[in-house]
């Protein structure tokens, strides 16, 4: 479980490559916002990803922050996506808008996980580490069906 973990957060934290770092710097307005809000999630989930791997000591008030983050942002998501907002430098797939009702399934599971996390985290569970995944796992999802593949 901790191996799994520790490379789950290492694919995690691969996601920001130069690539994007170009896409991010040719997006303008709500393509823009979006790419500034994952930028936000993928910073809280750093914070979390180095206590699950053990690089920095476990703190309950930064883990409950980070993952009030990831909540908060996440019931953003939805209206970062209006239609005829994909294409060059979006990272979104046409699907987000063929496939809308699965897309806002895919932000409310992670809004839930992150709920979830956020209060495992904050009443010191041993369990949080699992809800940790369980918000990588609905990150990843989303990201699979809904987000374009960055080709260097």
């Amino acid at each position: 479980m901790k191996f799994k973990l520790v490379q789950l957060a290492a694919v995690g934290t691969l996601l920001l490559t130069p690539a994007t770092l170009f896409a991010h710097e040719e997006a303008t307005g709500v393509v823009k916002e979006r790419m500034d809000l994952m930028e936000t999630q993928k910073d809280a989930m750093k914070v979390l990803g180095a206590m699950a791997k053990g690089q920095t000591p476990f703190d309950a008030a930064k883990a409950t922050a980070a993952a009030k983050e990831i909540e908060d942002t996440s019931a953003r998501i939805q209206g970062l996506f209006p239609e005829g907002s994909g294409g060059h430098p979006s990272e979104a797939k046409p699907e987000v808008w063929t496939q809308w009702a699965e897309f806002t399934t895919d932000i409310e599971n992670l809004a839930s996980a992150a709920a979830a996390l956020e209060e495992s985290v904050s009443s010191e569970s041993p369990e949080w580490k699992a809800k940790f995944k369980d918000v990588i796992d609905a990150c990843k999802t989303c990201h699979k069906t809904f987000r374009a593949e960055k080709k260097d």
